[in-house]
């Protein structure tokens, strides 16, 4: 069965991009705020929750624009993870994009959910 992609845009206005950036890619800034303990072993980072780890592989990166992982137990090769930083060049507000599969249509509210939770964490930890 088909994943269904989903898109969630956050307001990160007033955050410096090299600071979001640290947050979205680095093991140590990924472990404030979506993972209990984060791992990186050339292009795989290992995300750790609960004593559960999980693989994926960078498949894609642009340094301080975005990174874009897919879960190494997904044998489907056209679903992964994104968190991309946007940039209005007239207003310089920064979004932080994020782009997402739910298994089915049904589990994006709860995949929402989830995202919003980590991101609410992360902008407690930048002061937003």
């Amino acid at each position: 069965m088909a994943k269904t992609q989903f898109k969630i845009e956050y307001d990160m206005q007033g955050v410096p991009v090299t600071l979001l950036w640290q947050y979205i890619f680095m093991p140590h800034g990924l472990e404030q705020w979506f993972a209990d303990e984060v791992r990186q072993d050339g292009k795989t980072f290992t995300f750790i929750w609960d004593d559960v780890p999980q693989q994926a592989a960078l498949v894609s990166v642009r340094s301080g624009v975005y990174a874009r992982f897919h879960w190494k137990d997904d044998g489907r090769e056209r679903t992964f993870f994104e968190m991309r930083i946007l940039v209005s060049e007239l207003t310089d507000n920064k979004t932080l994009q994020i782009t997402d599969f739910a298994d089915s249509p049904g589990d994006v509210p709860e995949s929402k959910d989830m995202w919003n939770q980590s991101i609410a964490a992360l902008k407690r930890r930048l002061g937003l």
